[in-house]
């Protein structure tokens, strides 16, 4: 890194970087500082220390200039932050967005600084010397502890204040000290060869091990499940200690791998090892790095560097990446998964070669052999997938690798890649519902829109109802982000997430599911009434803080590593689970929740990414599962897991009401039908049902006009037997048309006789009233519309 010109002045600037994706070496990326002096020369600035932050895939190094980089290996970027002095020791800050605490040589002060933006919110000051070690408790977040030789320090986050101190004399000075894994014990080796263990509740020491056969010991380390304990010093011996039953497991000679002594060791966590990590790697005294299988006790590996030996190691807490600092400053960082695939091709290549004078082992095999080596290897892996064994991983590294994540997914999905069924729906095209979904949606990909569209489609194809589910776009859109490498994997995955985990939710389709927002409510009544009823005091439902979430498979809440992370412990567990992650989100969120105090403000916060810990969201949600009422539960009413049947077809979806999707979609035929003509369906019914009759007493009256005479005689004739026919022509056309309705109402056969009933009932009305004649008119006209009411009435219920 040539720095020179970029780095002036307090504004971070990001530049890009470029990794080597398969690098002969497993050196993905080599980092050094140089600058120019006064005098026009190069000169370079050593690295001194460094740490990685699994969480965001970062890196922070530090020179012994004061110059603190950061690496982000997600986005491909590095910057500088500001100079602060000589730093000692480097940690980020775990279960906290881009902190970091860096102890500094100037008044050996610790500050917490922003990596993104190099701002400093505190400073904590209590050492009497350099800081050399931080580390922080899992089991008690706020707790922070510190290290010179000289004096230990235990802060109390919270009020940033100091909890505990430890002293040391002259002689039994600090060598290391650290926190277990789990954050049980607090663990410290001293000079005088002695590891002393507390209790990290009551600060009592609870053990102290002294090791006979150990001289000179210079580290330890833990694996991941903090259940071993590796020791080592400047002497051939190195041991591993059971913390379960606080006696020795081995003691390994390490003359017979030519390595008189070690000055560091660090446990390398594997995928699949379950926190018991196998492979160990030790820088020995001369200052080469050896990486040790502690089943088949055999050096693997062994890294020497041509331009420099090794000063420092350092591991990622997962084990992804390691870094070298070497002793000219640079730095070297290696991508564990690469270096072991290195030995594994050696292993089953056919020509390996150990090149002793320079205590490294060089590796020669054919591409092709290797490429088959490494699927071979993968599909192994593939066939000894099974759901009990990838929870039980799950729950100990809290997440799926990214590198195996959709394998894994498919395998805990199950899903069958019936490649014949799946063409049949994609040959069926984009569906109309879909056609122009880049008008609701704002997708710069074209090619992330055209899987979105053909996912959307094959859904519509696969069952009517995911055509006019109008969330269904912002549901599975994140996972068309995630799988559209695989379109086929990628529609199993979202067609056995609809049939399972989204169980009763088209129970009233295209209505909300009640019945799965009152479950929510239950649960959350039954386990945080105070947030019900300050949601139900500002009038917020159960479709806001849950349904909401929900639609959106809580990408809208959650940012994309935290959602991956989510839905790996979602696809884990059993269909319920979803709604108790509904839960717990809003009980972790809890206080800022009832910070707002209008209905608008906590309908947006369903809307909007809001920091949250992870862990504690997860692990409020696995509370939730075991502890909630079986009355109340909803694995009461949900069904077992069912899987995607393997064959040429698809099963059915059959989790809705079919009557009401079919009103839905009769109901969006209907309105493209009448998009052209704004009238409603009882006025288009109306106007119908009016055009036939008009044409009828057309035709009648066109009959009429061709006898002047008859027609002429017949209202004289009326004109002199009652004062009813003086109302015009009118009242002869109500009579016709009275005749024309009844012809539309009733059948022949019945108008026949009400044909003859007439003729009886006319002889009868010459002789009444003329005021009883008008009223029975009256009443026949509001007879004849409310039979015009009833039939339109009655077509449109049928049409809609």
């Amino acid at each position: 890194m040539d720095q020179e010109k970029h780095f002036d002045g307090e504004k971070v600037e990001k530049f890009d970087i470029k990794i080597k994706s398969k690098p002969k070496d497993g050196v993905i990326l080599q980092l050094h500082h140089t600058v120019r002096d006064s005098h026009g020369e190069y000169r370079r600035i050593r690295f001194s220390t460094a740490v990685f932050d699994d969480a965001q895939e970062k890196l922070a190094c530090a020179d012994n200039a004061g110059n603190l980089f950061i690496i982000d290996f997600c986005d491909l970027k590095f910057w500088k932050l500001a100079n602060r002095g000589l730093c000692t020791a480097l940690h980020f800050i775990p279960n906290k967005l881009d902190g970091l605490v860096v102890a500094t040589a100037e008044q050996f002060s610790l500050n917490f600084i922003d990596v993104e933006t190099g701002s400093k919110s505190h400073m904590l000051i209590g050492h009497t010397s350099h800081v050399k070690h931080i580390s922080f408790s899992k089991s008690k977040m706020n707790n922070l502890l510190t290290a010179s030789q000289a004096e230990a320090i235990l802060w109390e986050l919270k009020n940033y204040t100091k909890y505990f101190t430890l002293n040391t004399y002259l002689g039994a000075q600090i060598q290391q000290i650290m926190f277990t894994p789990a954050g049980d014990y607090l663990v410290a080796c001293f000079q005088n060869n002695t590891v002393q263990i507390w209790k990290h509740d009551t600060m009592k020491s609870v053990k102290q091990i002294i090791p006979s056969e150990l001289k000179h010991m210079k580290n330890i380390a833990f694996t991941m499940n903090g259940r071993a304990m590796a020791m080592a010093g400047l002497v051939p011996t190195l041991i591993l200690f059971s913390m379960d039953t606080w006696k020795v497991l081995k003691s390994i000679d390490l003359t017979k791998y030519n390595i008189r002594g070690v000055q560091q060791v660090a446990f390398i966590p594997q995928l699949f090892d379950g926190g018991s990590n196998k492979i160990l790697a030790m820088l020995s005294s001369d200052c080469i790095l050896h990486l040790l299988d502690l089943e088949a006790l055999k050096i693997i590996y062994t890294i020497c560097p041509e331009s420099s030996s090794i000063k420092k190691i350092v591991v990622s807490q997962t084990g992804k990446f390691f870094l070298c600092i070497l002793q000219l400053g640079e730095v070297n960082i290696y991508n564990t998964s690469l270096v072991l695939d290195m030995v594994k091709s050696a292993i089953l290549g056919p020509e390996t070669k150990e090149v002793s004078t320079s205590s490294t082992i060089t590796y020669k095999c054919n591409p092709q052999q290797h490429s088959f080596n490494k699927l071979a290897v993968e599909q192994k892996m593939r066939a000894c997938m099974d759901s009990s064994r990838l929870r039980r991983i799950l729950m100990q590294y809290g997440e799926y690798p990214d590198k195996f994540r959709s394998v894994i997914w498919k395998s805990l999905l199950n899903t069958p890649r019936n490649k014949v069924a799946y063409s049949a729906l994609v040959d069926k095209g984009i569906h109309p519902a879909y056609k122009n979904i880049e008008k609701q949606f704002t997708i710069h990909s074209s090619i992330t829109l055209k899987n979105l569209k053909r996912l959307l489609s094959c859904l519509a194809n696969w069952c009517p109802l995911f055509g006019v589910m109008k969330f269904l776009p912002a549901f599975v859109f994140p996972f068309v982000k995630v799988l559209q490498k695989d379109p086929l994997l990628l529609f199993e995955c979202v067609a056995t997430v609809l049939m399972n985990h989204c169980q009763l939710w088209f129970e009233y389709a295209p209505f909300p599911p009640i019945s799965v927002l009152a479950m929510i409510e239950n649960i959350l009544a039954e386990h945080d009434p105070q947030l019900l009823d300050h949601f139900c005091q500002f009038g917020v439902t159960s479709q806001s803080y849950a349904l909401k979430v929900l639609e959106t498979a809580f990408s809208e809440v959650l940012t994309c590593s935290e959602w991956l992370i989510l839905w790996d412990h979602i696809l884990s567990n059993e269909p319920a689970f979803i709604l108790m992650v509904v839960v717990s989100y809003n009980i972790v969120q809890k206080n800022a929740l009832r910070k707002l105090k209008s209905h608008d403000q906590l309908e947006n916060f369903f809307h909007l990414q809001n920091p949250i810990d992870k862990k504690t969201f997860l692990k409020k949600a696995y509370i939730l599962l075991n502890e909630t009422s079986e009355d109340i539960h909803p694995r009461r009413f949900f069904n077992s897991f069912v899987s995607l049947e393997k064959g040429d077809c698809y099963q059915q979806f059959t989790g809705y009401p079919k009557a009401t999707i079919c009103l839905k979609l009769a109901k969006n035929e209907r309105e493209k039908a009448t998009s052209a003509n704004k009238c409603s369906l009882r006025e288009l019914t109306t106007r119908s049902q009016e055009k036939i009759i008009n044409e009828r007493l057309k035709n009648d009256f066109d009959r009429d006009d061709s006898d002047k005479e008859c027609r002429e005689k017949h209202f004289k004739k009326h004109r002199r037997k009652s004062c009813v026919h003086l109302q015009s022509k009118g009242d002869c056309k109500n009579n016709t048309k009275e005749e024309l309705i009844n012809s539309i109402l009733f059948p022949p056969e019945l108008r026949m006789h009400c044909k003859r009933n007439a003729e009886s009932k006319c002889s009868r009305r010459q002789k009444e009233t003329p005021r009883s004649s008008m009223k029975r008119c009256s009443d026949k006209k509001r007879i004849l519309e409310k039979e015009v009411e009833k039939l339109v009435k009655r077509n449109s219920d049928i049409s809609d």
